[in-house]
């Protein structure tokens, strides 16, 4: 049984564990999609009440020119990002109606998460355009993965006839689509042990976070004592084994926010854009698949980040840079031994 499970999991292959299905309509395209809202943004803006619901609508144009116009319902959503001292633009909850969804690109979608450019500037349409790239990384090493879709939101406030503001957006698949779709279950509930996860999850998310110099996240127990977990989901298979799926990305080193919280002191470590280390302890050979499937995928990752559709040559140059002396520390081994495999928590 041993030698027939570390054919599946520990292999140094990158053969995957899952066939993905395929994609909701809304994310079967990369293509920049534009959409229109209406709600009253002002009120919204102002209040960060987590508790209202705003109704309003979105419109786009589908693939035979033809307006579709679809009623939803807004809710604030977030942490950082809702303290008007970090983001002058409300991140947002977007509720679609099911019965008017039925054949349109929203077929399927029931609520999804939009991450919401922070500000006018061009540093905040940046850490959109950065924080996407960083789903599109995971999505290149880990089969289960939230889709996502860029946006171009005009945003306009009902009741005032303006012509708004038109910024850069991006919408997140919803929890419970993605836990369908794997024909896995979301849970519920506030601690899991590191060895109820599955090991080459668990080392594939480790190494991404290490990737984009994230530490602000746990994949065994919530913040404050809440449900689990920190800035990640957890879905569970039939084999009753743990998920964990990230999201959240703005407080990494890789985007770079100028709103990020600054790293756990505990850590030791002075900048968010420090790597550190904060995987489980694995089997070495699963460790040594992962980093091999993360190595298979450099050409990809290289191009993800270099892509100068949405930002300028200067941002995607840092960009290259940032990811290719994550390759350097996984291509070395001495320094795989001290910085990765020395740091693993038991």
């Amino acid at each position: 049984m041993c030698r027939f499970l570390s054919l599946l999991l520990c292999s140094v292959s990158s053969a995957v564990l899952f066939a993905a299905p395929s994609p909701d309509p809304l994310f079967q395209s990369a293509d920049l999609l534009d959409i229109t809202l209406v709600a009253p943004f002002d009120q919204i803006d102002c209040d960060r009440d987590k508790e209202r619901e705003y109704e309003g609508s979105l419109s786009y144009t589908d693939a035979n020119g033809q307006e579709v116009v679809l009623d939803i319902t807004l809710e604030v959503r977030g942490n950082d990002r809702l303290k008007k001292a970090n983001c002058r633009y409300s991140q947002l909850w977007v509720d679609f109606k099911r019965r008017q969804t039925a054949g349109t690109l929203f077929e399927n979608q029931n609520r999804l998460k939009m991450v919401v450019q922070c500000g006018r500037r061009v540093s905040y349409a940046n850490y959109i355009v950065k924080e996407l790239q960083a789903y599109k990384l995971f999505a290149e090493i880990s089969e289960i993965n939230f889709d996502t879709r860029l946006l171009n939101v005009t945003y306009i406030n009902s009741g005032r006839g303006n012509a708004g503001r038109t910024h850069l957006g991006f919408f997140l698949e919803h929890q419970n689509r993605l836990a369908s779709r794997f024909d896995m279950e979301e849970v519920e509930i506030n601690r899991v042990s590191s060895a109820e996860l599955n090991p080459r999850q668990s080392a594939l998310l480790a190494l991404f976070m290490y990737l984009i110099a994230n530490t602000d996240y746990a994949v065994t127990r919530g913040s404050g004592g809440g449900e689990c977990c920190h800035n990640a989901k957890l879905l569970q298979d039939r084999d009753r084994q743990y998920f964990p799926i990230p999201y959240d990305f703005d407080s990494s080193g890789f985007v770079n926010t100028n709103y990020a919280v600054p790293p756990d002191p505990a850590l030791r470590i002075s900048r968010n854009t420090r790597r550190l280390y904060r995987g489980f302890c694995v089997p070495p050979e699963t460790l040594d698949a992962a980093i091999r499937v993360v190595q298979a995928s450099r050409d990809r990752i290289v191009s993800i980040v270099g892509d100068t559709s949405h930002v300028d040559q200067r941002v995607a140059n840092r960009s290259v840079r940032f990811v290719e002396d994550f390759f350097e520390i996984i291509d070395d081994p001495r320094r795989t031994e001290r910085l990765i495999i020395r740091a693993c928590r038991g």
